[in-house]
């Protein structure tokens, strides 16, 4: 029997990293923790291995990292990691801070330097990509020999201005870099998957229309300027027509459904799915699938990334059909026009991946304009 995997959490007690904590014990796995926050008063802490300092973490040398901290903190964390041989990562989105577009080109430059042998292996955190419903998907539109995918409907909500729920202290960012960002990998990569890699797809073309809604936070004496907090897009991607919305305000549904529909081999399919843990589902033109409601999306991004490391390690970090730092650079642009459609009201439209990385938002400029929120009214 082989002896259990070993994951390393830094960050282990923010909402993300308690969820890999909890994915671990699930698995049997042996877990390994830094977190210099205290220890909430429901975790138990039998079988976990808490370290004492960021150095004694990073000298770990467990199967897989995860890097559940604010981008300052995982890029001293990686600048650190990425220099060892054969380490894997597990790294949270999104891949830079609206305003510092330059950390992404910082950490492709950082991969590239590396002498590491093996070379290191750096995968972001986008649930809906690894889960096991989303292979289950990609299973049923490859039985066709000819298949096109005509038009994706999204709905991805929850309420985050409710001031009892804690989590909703934690410092949002605009929600096309927040919480879109995880649309935009679901699209990437199944369309990718279907078409050898985004690119492939991003090449024929893309239009992007966006409408955004301000954000009312139960803190807004944290916040230096408003955020947007709700966000209406409608996507056009070579022949694929994406529409829908992300909403994090007052009311806002717990929801992560996806429609989608289209031809294989000349005969319409229709596909509906929810992500959403104790809510999951898939059927498929009408068909219950039967997957458990319940499925930990965290379980999934585990077991996936352990398989991907078994049977494709050597294309893990060369292409973007896997969610590595330069598809992560894809969703960022995407977030990135998003957002500056949004700002703008109108349009936008390119031509090739090259021109969506080459995108420029400025949305360091545009911050300086920015409304700031009421603090006054909230004290």
């Amino acid at each position: 029997m082989n002896p259990p995997m070993h994951l390393a959490i830094a960050g282990a007690w923010g909402y993300i990293g308690r969820k890999f904590v909890e994915a671990a014990q699930t698995l049997n796995w042996q877990l390994s923790v830094y977190d210099p926050a205290p220890v909430p008063d429901d975790v138990c802490l039998d079988g976990i291995d808490c370290v004492a300092t960021q150095e004694e973490f990073l000298d770990l040398r467990p199967d897989l990292f995860h890097l559940a901290l604010h981008p300052d903190a995982r890029n001293l964390a990686l600048q650190h990691l990425l220099a060892r041989d054969g380490v894997a990562i597990l790294n949270e989105k999104p891949m830079a801070s609206p305003q510092s577009p330059h950390d992404c080109a910082g950490l492709l430059a950082q991969l590239r330097a590396s002498t590491a042998t093996p070379a290191p292996i750096l995968l972001f955190d986008f649930p809906e990509v690894y889960d096991p419903i989303t292979t289950r998907i990609l299973d049923f539109l490859r039985q066709f020999r000819d298949v096109q995918v005509d038009s994706i409907a999204i709905e991805r909500s929850k309420d985050r201005e409710d001031p009892d729920n804690p989590r909703n202290q934690k410092m949002m960012v605009h929600i096309q870099y927040q919480e879109t960002v995880h649309c935009f990998a679901f699209v990437l990569y199944l369309l990718g998957q279907l078409h050898s890699d985004p690119e492939t797809v991003l090449n024929q073309g893309l239009r992007i229309r966006g409408q955004a809604e301000p954000y009312a936070p139960p803190n807004p004496q944290d916040y230096d300027t408003v955020v947007d907090g709700k966000t209406l897009f409608d996507w056009h991607l070579g022949a694929t027509t994406i529409s829908g919305w992300t909403d994090f305000k007052a009311g806002a549904p717990s929801t992560k459904l996806r429609t989608l529909c289209g031809v294989g081999d000349g005969r319409n399919w229709q596909i509906e799915v929810d992500y959403l843990e104790g809510a999951k589902s898939l059927r498929i033109d009408g068909v219950d699938q039967g997957v458990d409601a319940r499925g930990s999306s965290y379980v999934g991004v585990l077991q996936t990334y352990v398989e991907w490391l078994s049977t494709a390690r050597g294309d893990l970090m060369t292409s973007t059909a896997f969610p590595n730092a330069r598809f992560a650079e894809l969703t960022y642009q995407m977030s990135s026009l998003l957002w500056r459609s949004c700002y703008e009201d109108r349009e936008f439209s390119l031509d090739s991946t090259r021109d969506l990385l080459a995108f420029d938002a400025d949305f360091a400029t545009a911050q300086r304009t920015f409304e700031r929120y009421d603090r006054e009214a909230s004290s």
